[in-house]
């Protein structure tokens, strides 16, 4: 059965079209009768199931045509999901895990060599193993199902679906397509609310939990909006749609996104000049020796602000000045909960506290000299930077695979882009690299990696790289 669902002939396709034309008739008069208006949706869960045998591949398009419009739906219990993209996800993952039972012979083995993909299953184990001595064994072993259901359909199953540079355009402009209807819902809400700072989050909810995640989704396509705007006989819509974009991510009065529109252009000359593993060890080092001057002798304690200076500002020419005074409400919680992280280091450095376990433990290492307005936390969100959350909860060696990963991904991605000679395969690759970067600088503001709307972006671009990278490889052998 399974088999003649998912090659019909014309001869199953008519007789499919007209059981379940009957069906829905059936379905729509026994739901009038009954008043059990719910029956109409017996019809709807048919046609996924044979969608889902016939053609899997329409499953994953879809996933990517609603998540701009996921909303975060939280249970009586407490716990948080995403609706419709996280059911969605959890079908792709029983797609490929199907997949890989019956048709493994149809992957490239190389595909599964790749470094890239050897650095995915270590963070996966690594966070497998940290789960084991969590402090919250069940809180860790969610958090990994969790991720697994990110990496699993965005990461691997591309390998079954995306089979040319043409498929993969095609995810690409679904995402950007869905997330344009997305953005201009929220812009002519904002408008109607006069374009202020103080009315964006409002303006973006629903469909985005705050503006943060909005802005995050709106530079990671930029780069993407480019390179359809170089190759695309439409050259005007392309531009009008990304002028359209960089307009929408200014009004998101996101500081972390508007910064990185300019370092995604920094980015691109980095790579198309060799520049990225001087640009990296840069980074690290800077990095490294901020963090040290801030731990060595407590210095970090001279950054305490005042309590009653610490406040929300609603306009956005304030917050900047704000900013770098240190008198920014959400700047300095976050400063709050990086301190009580680096307590929290100190207890339990190798192992970390256990993943996704940062909130139930973080309140009892704070420092009130530290805190905030707004530090009872009743979002019960994150240390909002992923590296910092990564050695919290996963150790010193958590922190070293995240940041390998990242580190490897970029550099890898410079030396493809300039292995490559099709310039359409260049200009992927270069795009995957920049929505890397852009996604690497937000990080260190947030940590929005296990999110619909990001993380399966995130996965995908992965996925991209080792499957152009391969088939170069591939071609070189041939």
């Amino acid at each position: 059965m399974l088999r003649l669902l998912s090659n019909p002939t014309d001869i199953t396709i008519e007789k499919t079209y007209w059981i379940f034309s009957l069906f829905v008739l059936l379905s729509g008069g026994l739901a009038v009768a009954t008043e059990m208006y719910y029956i109409l949706l017996l019809p709807i869960l048919l046609l996924g199931f044979y969608v889902t045998i016939a053609d899997p591949k329409m499953i994953f398009l879809l996933f990517f045509a609603i998540a701009p419009f996921s909303i975060e739906i939280f249970m009586p219990n407490g716990l948080g999901t995403d609706l419709p993209t996280e059911p969605i996800a959890l079908l792709l993952s029983g797609i490929a895990i199907v997949l890989c039972i019956y048709k493994f012979n149809e992957i490239e083995i190389r595909y599964l060599k790749h470094p890239i993909t050897i650095l995915m299953i270590i963070q996966l184990g690594w966070i497998f193993f940290t789960a084991l001595f969590s402090q919250i064994p069940l809180i860790s072993f969610k958090y990994l199902l969790a991720k697994s259901w990110y990496v699993i359909p965005f990461f691997f199953l591309p390998f079954y679906f995306l089979k040319s540079t043409k498929h993969i355009e095609t995810v690409f402009k679904v995402l950007i397509a869905s997330t344009s209807v997305a953005m201009i819902i929220i812009m002519i809400k904002h408008g109607m609310m006069g374009f202020t700072f103080k009315a964006i989050n409002k303006a973006a909810h629903p469909i985005f939990r705050n503006h943060v995640i909005y802005a995050a989704l709106l530079v990671l396509l930029v780069p993407f909006i480019w390179h359809f705007l170089k190759f695309s006989t439409h050259k005007k819509s392309w531009l009008a749609l990304l002028t359209l974009f960089i307009t929408a991510i200014y009004f998101t009065y996101t500081r972390a996104a508007i910064g990185c529109v300019f370092i995604a252009i920094g980015a691109y000359f980095i790579v198309h000049y060799r520049l990225a593993k001087y640009a990296a060890i840069a980074s690290l080092i800077i990095g490294a020796v901020a963090v040290n001057s801030l731990v060595e002798k407590n210095k970090y304690l001279d950054f305490a602000p005042d309590y009653k200076k610490t406040v929300t500002h609603v306009k956005f020419d304030n917050l900047i000045e704000a900013t770098y005074k240190l008198e920014d409400i959400s700047t300095m919680e976050r400063v709050y909960r990086w301190v009580a992280g680096l307590q929290m280091v100190k207890d339990r450095p190798l192992l970390g506290f256990g993943p996704g376990c940062f909130y139930p433990f973080y309140k009892d290492y704070t420092l009130s000299s530290f805190r905030t307005y707004v530090s009872d936390n009743p979002d019960k969100s994150g240390i909002h930077n992923y590296y910092f959350m990564s050695l919290v909860e996963q150790g010193v060696l958590g922190l070293i695979i995240v940041v390998v990963l990242f580190v490897f991904v970029i550099l890898y991605g410079e030396h493809l882009y300039h292995r490559l000679r099709l310039k359409k395969e260049k200009s992927i690759i270069m795009s995957c690299v920049l929505g890397v970067v852009i996604l690497a600088a937000l990080l260190l503001m947030n940590d929005l990696i296990e999110t619909d709307k990001l993380g399966s972006f995130f996965f995908l671009c992965l996925s991209v790289m080792v499957m152009i990278g391969v088939r170069k490889e591939s071609t070189q052998l041939s």
